[in-house]
């Protein structure tokens, strides 16, 4: 297994000049579901690269928005993130970056850094937090079924509230939602960068609906709140439309202390099942 922080590890190729930079990175095998890397990874590791900019003056240390075009899927292995400052202002910065593979432009992404306290008060979140069974009650997701292999639940723990998982035994809730605890297998602890993969972590909402193809992501956008406290994460993903092949989902991510930190707005494919649920794994 790959830890998190070494998946996303990321070299700078010469100097930082004129705000633009490059950085070399090794798509890792353990953060892929099915045959292709994560797609909050991908956007993990090209904000890893937006971070290495820290030649070029004093940018901000945390993300606190990354959205992301996905224009194909890379495989496992090298890819360049080319990186350009775009501005940098007193309290955030905002970077272009662009990931790419054998010669081929695969995800752009837009990442604005700024600074994150772990609470600062707030006046309202608008968002109704789920309450889930204890984290050691809730079942423990599987990726080794042969016909669709998650390798990241392997770095990635996912305990579902069993209301939310009838689909895994072919029998879809019909809520179009998903929820459960989230957490590192190795331990490490929640911040900033690893939010911005908890946003895309858990299986699309729409296999509630009885629906368990393949769901390529198109656009991904997190926006990250505040650091987040020790501790698993509470985790909800919502179908909030599907029509015209398109599915159009959001991720709220709740720390150990009932706080929300992060949220993930995702515009992605449908397509048609290729296979079903197979009962009593998912």
């Amino acid at each position: 297994m790959t830890g998190f922080d070494d998946a996303t590890a990321v070299h700078r190729v010469g100097p930082v000049s004129d705000g633009t930079w490059t950085c070399a990175a090794e798509l890792d095998p353990d953060w892929r579901v099915g045959t292709k890397p994560n797609g909050g990874y991908l956007i993990a590791v090209m904000t890893r690269a937006a971070l290495e900019g820290a030649g070029h003056g004093e940018l901000p240390p945390h993300p606190v928005a990354v959205s992301a075009q996905f224009l194909r899927s890379p495989q496992v292995g090298a890819v360049t993130i080319e990186v350009e400052l775009a501005r940098s202002g007193v309290s955030v910065a905002q970077l272009r970056t662009t990931l790419i593979q054998s010669g081929r432009r695969c995800v752009d992404a837009l990442v604005t850094l700024g600074t994150l306290t772990a609470d600062d008060g707030h006046w309202w979140d608008g968002v109704d937090t789920p309450t889930l069974p204890a984290e050691a009650g809730c079942p423990l997701a599987d990726g080794s079924r042969p016909e669709l292999p998650v390798p990241m639940l392997s770095v990635v723990e996912e305990r579902f509230d069993p209301t939310t998982v009838g689909w895994a035994a072919g029998r879809p809730g019909g809520s179009s939602e998903l929820r459960g605890w989230v957490r590192h297998a190795d331990g490490r602890q929640p911040d900033p960068l690893s939010l911005v993969q908890v946003v895309d972590a858990l299986p699309p909402a729409t296999f509630d609906l009885g629906a368990a193809g393949w769901v390529p992501t198109l656009s991904l956008t997190a926006y990250i709140r505040a650091l987040p406290s020790p501790g698993s994460l509470v985790v909800r993903q919502r179908a909030r439309l599907v029509t015209g092949g398109l599915l159009d989902e959001q991720c709220d991510v709740w720390d150990a202390t009932g706080r929300l930190v992060a949220t993930g707005h995702q515009l992605a494919a449908l397509r048609v099942p290729a296979v079903p649920p197979v009962a009593g794994r998912f």
